[in-house]
């Protein structure tokens, strides 16, 4: 209660500054700044339990064997670390319309390196070689080529951001390692590890 009542004479002081500055933008920032502040010092010790408690959940899905729901859980994960990383710099999440401005500039949007699931889970992606990669919502994927498929593989996403993909072309064959970091929901870089991602792939 205490800190609701703090909050509204905060509101209340500094809307009346911008009514005396005719609307002024610096005001409104200032406002802005005052409530953004106030709401992340009440909140976060919440969101960093929330975020303990998600990371054992995470922990204990890949002992288990659960990687549909490790990934799920880690997703959540990334979010919120967007969310935490965007309110210390005093920035918003990027819209829509901004990460479809940076990719058509050919730069990666603000905090693109956390991709959201809907990018790719249940779609389907291309690389330049022709070859789709297709992405599953448990975990799981394939690539095919020409209409065969060529082999399989599992995915998850990294605390970085990055997805790391395991793949079998046949059960006899030795598994190999594969990176892939989204730019935005519509081009994504691959390569054989996270500081060498130089294959581009997009959305088909």
């Amino acid at each position: 209660m205490k800190t609701f009542i703090f909050l509204m004479l905060l509101t209340c002081g500094l809307v009346h500054s911008v009514a005396a500055a005719d609307g002024g933008v610096a005001e409104f920032d200032k406002l802005q700044m005052s409530y953004q502040g106030a709401v992340e010092r009440e909140t976060a010790p919440l969101r960093d339990k929330y975020l303990s408690e998600l990371q054992k959940l995470r922990d204990s899905y890949a002992r288990a064997g659960n990687l549909a729901g490790a990934n799920v859980v880690q997703a959540e994960i990334t979010a919120m670390n967007q969310q935490i990383a965007f309110a210390k710099t005093g920035k918003r999440a990027p819209t829509g319309a901004t990460s479809v401005a940076a990719a058509n500039g050919g730069i990666p949007a603000a905090g693109a390196e956390l991709p959201e699931l809907r990018w790719f889970v249940g779609k389907t992606w291309l690389t330049n070689a022709m070859t789709k990669w297709k992405f599953e919502k448990d975990g799981t994927g394939e690539r095919e080529r020409g209409g065969v498929k060529v082999a399989t593989f599992t995915w998850r996403l990294l605390p970085s951001g990055t997805l790391e993909i395991l793949e079998r072309a046949a059960p006899d064959k030795p598994v190999t390692k594969t990176f892939l970091r989204f730019k935005n929901k519509f081009e994504a870089l691959f390569g054989s590890s996270e500081a060498s991602l130089t294959e581009r792939l997009h959305y088909e």
